[in-house]
């Protein structure tokens, strides 16, 4: 027998926390006919202004709750999910990359169309007096259906009455993870969906191992001059890890120079390609390179939903996660998928 307690929703189109579960039917570009309780400031530090509690009203009985004993009260509830929430939000993509290979686009519905200019060209050395021919933008419509990734916590009342750590904090960073590493799984599927482009490995060296067989660069420059003669400019590269190391290693790249550290990890420009952002991360696909326009692949990001629940039965404390979402390439002419760039 399960008791729901309490839940709290984080747009991230606002930037808002609002009061009770609004994932369906909800519009949140029109949030003033919703109740929301804090306001989320992503660029100001931990502890300083971060959290902006605007239902003040729900503080100060939440604090009266508190100072009277009643612990389970709706309004400490509703303060506890505002925070476990946050942390979901701090904690998510802290060991996953792939989200810095998107334009994030947040959603205020479930469901949203956007038009994408994909090809616009100027008319050249018009002459005086001389109309030019009229000119159309090509478009294309991103068409986001969100669907939604689902973490729950739970801690069993013998684990919070005898455990040196609170188990249901050590369980809402599993959580965050857990949340993190789907939408980071759905983000590289979607990246690789690109179209393929046949290439070599970057990492394969001559006879006397001593020189680098493939010149990386020749590779990314083919495919960055096709894609800029569709009109696109394409500005990021996704690796593998291994792909990356081979990339760093190739003689063409770094010459006859003494090892030296690799950034295997994380973000960084790409060495010798001025204009081009690296994304590695070990979710991307261990042979393949995806170098793209990354304005033309999003991310729909909807409400993030943390529900508390009581299971009687079992004995248990716990909170459902539920997190909306959607990955979406706008189109195959802005970006190649470089096949056996490793082995």
């Amino acid at each position: 027998m399960s008791q729901k307690n309490n839940a709290v929703t984080y747009s991230p189109f606002s930037k808002k926390f609002y009061v009770g579960n609004l994932e369906t039917d909800v519009d949140f570009g029109r949030d003033q006919v919703y109740e929301p309780i804090a306001k989320f400031n992503p660029d100001k530090k931990l502890g300083d202004g971060r959290i902006e509690f605007t239902a003040h009203e729900i503080v100060r009985q939440a604090e009266r709750d508190y100072r009277a004993g009643v612990i389970d009260a709706p309004s400490i509830s509703t303060i506890t999910i505002v925070d476990l929430l946050q942390e979901v939000v701090n904690r998510e993509f802290r060991d996953f990359y792939a989200i810095n290979a998107v334009t994030r686009i947040a959603v205020p519905k479930l469901q949203l169309k956007i038009p994408i200019a994909t090809k616009y060209s100027a008319s050249k050395k018009v002459p005086e007096l001389v109309e030019t021919a009229l000119k159309q933008t090509d478009w294309a419509t991103a068409s986001f259906d969100l669907w939604k990734n689902v973490a729950t916590v739970q801690a069993s009342d013998e684990a919070t009455l005898k455990g040196t750590i609170e188990p249901l904090s050590f369980n809402i960073d599993v959580a965050a993870g857990a949340l993190a590493k789907a939408a980071n799984e759905q983000i590289v599927t979607e990246v690789e969906t690109l179209t393929a482009s046949a290439k070599g490995d970057w990492g394969a060296m001559n006879t006397n191992a001593d020189f680098s067989n493939r010149n990386p660069l020749d590779d990314i420059t083919a495919d960055y001059v096709t894609l800029v003669n569709n009109d696109f400019r394409p500005n990021l590269l996704t690796m593998h890890p291994r792909v990356a190391s081979d990339y760093l290693s190739n003689t063409f790249i770094n010459g006859y120079a003494e090892a030296k550290d690799r950034e295997l990890m994380g973000v960084f420009p790409l060495p010798k390609f001025p204009g081009i952002t690296a994304v590695v991360d070990p979710g991307f696909t261990n042979t393949v390179a995806c170098l793209y326009d990354k304005s033309t692949m999003l991310l729909g990001e909807g409400p993030t939903v943390a529900e508390q629940f009581r299971n009687v039965n079992a004995g248990a404390n716990g909170y459902v996660i539920r997190q909306w979402l959607q990955p979406l390439k706008v189109t195959n002419n802005a970006g190649r998928k470089m096949t056996s760039v490793s082995a």
